[in-house]
């Protein structure tokens, strides 16, 4: 029962800290990308890429707090994929497209860099 707890604990912090980076974003765009969301989505993959290399013992609650909770509610690949729909529905496929390629491409980078620079063996 102590894990559910950790993990909505972390997991309101999580939704709480995407939604303030998001709307602190929304009216910022390259090439009418929304920078919000894969501006989250890609500190959120860093995070995990330091998490996979810092934190060794799944069962530790830290696991459940940070990882679970914190990390899996403010990465949200969800919005993601509606704001992709919504570029495909008006006529912006490239856009989604472009959208699509550097969102997936700068959360696997952000992930690589991370997991680089924090592993320790």
């Amino acid at each position: 029962m102590i894990k559910i707890l950790y993990i909505a604990l972390g997991g309101g912090a999580g939704a709480s800290l995407r939604y303030i980076l998001n709307e602190s974003l929304k009216n910022n765009s390259i090439f009418s990308l929304p920078l919000g969301i894969m501006t989250v989505n890609f500190l959120g993959c860093f995070c995990i890429g330091i998490a996979m290399t810092q934190i060794t013992e799944l069962k530790e609650n830290v696991y459940f707090f940070l990882v679970v909770g914190f990390l899996g509610s403010f990465t949200t690949m969800s919005a993601f994929s509606q704001q992709t729909i919504e570029m495909l529905y008006n006529g912006r496929d490239f856009n989604a497209l472009v959208y699509v390629c550097a969102s997936i491409g700068s959360c696997i980078l952000g992930t690589y860099i991370a997991y680089s620079l924090f592993k320790t063996s």
